[in-house]
């Protein structure tokens, strides 16, 4: 529980209010967190506060940008089933990097909220990159695709089958291709 630091008072109040701030000459807005002392009235920012104002700030930036927020990739690393540590791996970007993007601290790049974004939409392109990294999946984790295919009865006729003739030209086009 926090403390005013003037006062040592631990009737401390939590607010939260509208701030702006310029980003590329666009004026944009997020809630910042703030405590306000009840005995003295002290207005301050404690430690936890302070990181998840910068995290809100660098999603708004990233919304702005049209990249994924810090909650949006942890999501999708935690629907691929694997740690922030082997994310780097498959992903590349550094060995803290995934850390970085979920907490706020740093903005992933273009080709990085792409590589993602098409990671989380289809599966194969996830497993190639697992590959690459020499990263081997559990048994359990793998997907199992058997219950995509769909059963096709060739005993059945369409009624929107035509029947197409062979061309009287078809044995000359063969004779052609036979000798160049």
């Amino acid at each position: 529980m926090a403390s005013c630091k003037i006062c040592k008072s631990v009737d401390i109040l939590n607010l939260e209010d509208q701030e702006t701030f310029s980003y590329k000459g666009e004026e944009l807005s997020f809630t910042i967190e703030y405590s306000i002392c009840n005995s003295c009235e002290r207005e301050f920012i404690e430690k936890g506060q302070i990181k998840r104002n910068d995290q809100k700030i660098q999603d708004v930036k990233r919304h702005f940008d049209g990249l994924l927020g810090s909650k949006e990739i942890q999501d999708i690393r935690k629907s691929l089933r694997i740690t922030q540590q082997q994310a780097a791996q498959i992903f590349g970007g550094g060995k803290n990097a995934f850390s970085k993007y979920e907490n706020g601290k740093v903005a992933q790049s273009n080709a990085m909220d792409k590589l993602i974004r098409m990671t989380a939409e289809f599966p194969i392109v996830f497993q190639k990159l697992q590959s690459l990294a020499n990263i081997i999946p559990d048994a359990d984790e793998n997907p199992d695709y058997s219950s995509n295919i769909l059963p096709f009865d060739h005993n059945k006729k369409s009624r929107k089958t035509k029947k197409y003739k062979v061309s009287k030209y078809f044995d000359d086009i063969v004779e052609d291709v036979k000798y160049g």
